[in-house]
């Protein structure tokens, strides 16, 4: 008999735990294709096995065709849901042979909502139990990976799995209802298509909507930006925008009459920049993105990689604190084993105490993303970036301010005030580390004393306009859910890339596309619920309640329906129009997404699919023009929206999966592609 079998999310956490709890030999077993572990500990045979995330998931309960409303749902094994999962069978086989062998079952899945779902599902479903002990830790490293096993709890999370299981049904209902409702929509106008919307899908469309709309209804004012040269240093004049021409021309001329300018005053201060607080994964994601165009997705997916790897701690988190109990002293020091950090970590280990900088945001299940102290090996071109951000960001919090100083000259020039501006770094404290991440600069001004009169080299004046507010990008919207409390730490990454997937929005610059901004509308006729942030919100909070045991699921799941039949009711009355709509703008984005530049006639070059299924781009307004251009068999192509600067032909990205995206221009006999594989041959 097994005495203990312990289960973990995925076969790569269930490895580590296996090797950390063993104090012997570590049997490695095999079951059809999938491993687990044989290991003994305070005399207990043990058996650890990793499943595969998600091993079951929601389906319809009883079919009645491709049709909405559906609720009557529940849950079954991946593999009957979907050819793709047919891998889990084996996974749930093993689990469910070892299940039967076993006296007790500890739960060691990841410590969030998905984890304990994963974990309670499998217990009830796979080993027909209740009952388990629960394994919390926030990374894979042997020394926490004990501490865990040792103070395993008595029982699982049960208020958090409810809560998981919850959040499962209400996400099946919207998608599954909305999503065939506009997609039933589409087909019955004459293309099959399908078409999404889901309980935060809506919202997140919907922000993205908002957005174009005010950049597309914003009206540009003209304004103007005066200032002059003083010994080679531009100071602006104290209005920073001048709403009048005649105003600026006037000011403008005052200036020239004289060049020259009085030091009427100077001031100088000295001010601490404090160290960034740890990263959090969606503080992480952004500045992934700002500094390598990582997605949030991507950045995701490598933090994910790193914990697997024992390199940092679980990355699904809301903290911005560091609690004493990780042992900071520890984790740098093992960290001053790596050359890249040895030196900032010995200046940090001299110090007598280091307490880090911390931030406002907490959860209650991991602390801020931190490294281990592990040494790294084999990591892969984005897994040394994000790792090496993540020990950086680390390291900064336990290192003293940077001391700048700020220094003002304000000039006078008849009646009109002009100030220049430098700053210095003083003692670059946490700069020391974080220094390839920033992008701060020194700017000095030269010599000025008060009081003294200076020539003005010459003046400047500029006419600008306002602009509209900046799309959103990956990063930036995941960040506005957040800031919205939509979607939870997990998901945000996640919806964002469905968007995408759905065909209705494009672009790192977010632009909304003729089908999405259709969605929108649509949904905001018949089924505005769906878009709703502020009902979003509240099961969010239900959720939250059903966690802390105030409130029981099955009267969340009651109200949820109740809204949603009220929905689908409206939806259904207006199912023609809705579908001749949707099948306009969708066209249109088709057409949209298929141009990829202009021909040398003036025309439009589209991207075309021939007889025998070969993709190539021709002129739109053929038979007059006759261009056309063969383009590469595989990958995903996207417009540029520049051209080639040898034979004006429009450049193209193309993706594929699993390789770097690369560019090159349509036009196979371009100088550049000659060159290219002249080069290749000589080499």
């Amino acid at each position: 008999m097994i005495d203990e079998l312990i289960i973990a999310e995925k076969p790569t956490s269930a490895r580590k735990i296996a090797y950390a709890l063993s104090e012997g030999k570590v049997t490695v077993k095999k079951y059809r294709r999938v491993p687990y572990f044989e290991i003994s500990r305070d005399g207990k045979k043990i058996v650890v096995v990793g499943a595969a995330g998600h091993l079951f998931g929601l389906a319809e309960s009883e079919k009645n065709g491709w049709k909405y409303p559906v609720f009557n749902v529940a849950w079954y094994p991946l593999y009957k849901i979907s050819k793709a999962a047919k891998y889990t069978k084996d996974y749930i086989d093993l689990i469910k042979k070892l299940a039967k062998e076993s006296r007790s079952f500890i739960i060691a899945t990841d410590l969030d909502i998905e984890g304990e779902t994963i974990g309670y599902n499998i217990l009830r479903f796979v080993c027909n139990s209740e009952t388990a002990k629960r394994m919390k830790f926030s990374t894979l490293t042997k020394a926490d990976l004990v501490e865990a096993y040792r103070n395993a709890s008595p029982e699982i999370l049960k208020g958090l799995a409810e809560a998981g299981v919850t959040r499962h049904i209400l996400d099946y209902y919207w998608g599954i209802n909305i999503s065939r409702a506009l997609t039933l929509a589409i087909k019955k106008a004459g293309v099959y298509k399908i078409l999404s919307s889901g309980r935060v899908q809506g919202p997140a469309l919907k922000i993205v909507y908002e957005r174009e709309l005010e950049i597309r209804n914003f009206v540009p004012k003209p304004y103007w930006k005066l200032g002059i040269v003083v010994k080679g240093v531009f100071a602006a004049y104290e209005k920073d925008k001048i709403w009048s021409r005649e105003l600026a021309e006037r000011i403008e001329r005052d200036v020239i009459s004289t060049m020259k300018a009085l030091v009427e005053r100077i001031e100088r201060k000295e001010y601490k920049h404090m160290p960034p607080a740890p990263f959090n994964l969606n503080d992480l994601q952004a500045e992934a993105y700002a500094l390598f165009k990582l997605t949030p997705k991507k950045t995701q997916e490598v933090a994910q990689s790193l914990y697997e790897k024992s390199l940092i701690s679980y990355p699904r988190t809301s903290s911005q604190k560091l609690p004493p109990t990780l042992n900071h002293r520890k984790i740098i020091d093992a960290l001053s084993q790596q050359k890249e950090y040895a030196d900032i970590c010995r200046k940090l280990l001299n110090k007598g105490k280091i307490n880090p900088r911390e931030g406002k945001k907490e959860d209650e299940a991991h602390p801020a993303i931190h490294p281990t102290g592990e040494i790294p090996k084999n990591l892969s071109k984005n897994e040394k970036r994000v790792y090496d951000l993540i020990v950086r960001r680390f390291l900064s919090c336990f290192m003293p301010p940077a001391k700048k100083l700020m220094e003002k000259v304000y000039f006078r020039v008849n009646d009109h005030v002009f100030v220049a501006e430098g700053k210095k770094t003083l003692d670059k404290g946490w700069y020391e580390c974080y220094g390839p991440y920033l992008r701060v600069s020194d700017t000095e001004l030269p010599e000025f004393k008060e009081n003294e009169v200076v020539g003005i080299d010459r003046v400047v004046k500029e006419e600008k306009q306002t602009q509209p507010p900046e799309r959103y990008n990956p990063a930036s919207l995941v960040r506005e859910l957040e800031k919205r409390g939509l979607g939870t730490k997990a998901t945000r990454a996640e919806i964002v890339q469905h968007l995408y997937d759905r065909g209705y929005i494009v672009g790192r610059s977010i632009k909304i596309t003729p089908l999405g901004e259709q969605v929108v509308n649509t949904l905001m006729k018949v089924a505005s619920k769906v878009l709703d942030e502020k009902l979003t919100r509240e099961f969010e909070e239900k959720l939250e309640s059903i966690h802390k045991g105030r409130v029981g699921k099955d009267s969340v799941i009651k109200d949820a329906r109740a809204t949603l039949e009220k929905v689908l009711e409206n939806f259904k009355k207006n199912e023609d129009v809705v579908g001749k709509d949707l099948l306009s703008s969708f066209r249109e984005t088709e057409k949209s997404n298929s141009v990829l530049g202009k021909c040398k006639c003036g025309g439009n070059l589209v991207m075309k699919v021939s007889k025998n299924k070969k993709r190539f781009v021709s002129c739109d307004t053929y038979p007059s023009c006759r261009i056309s251009y063969p383009l590469p068999k595989l990958g995903k192509i996207e417009p540029t929206g520049k051209t080639c600067m040898h034979c004006g032909t429009p450049i193209i990205k193309v993706i594929r999966k699993g390789k770097k995206p690369w560019t090159t221009c349509i036009d196979p006999e371009c100088e550049t592609k000659k060159n290219k594989t002249a080069n290749q041959a000589r080499a």
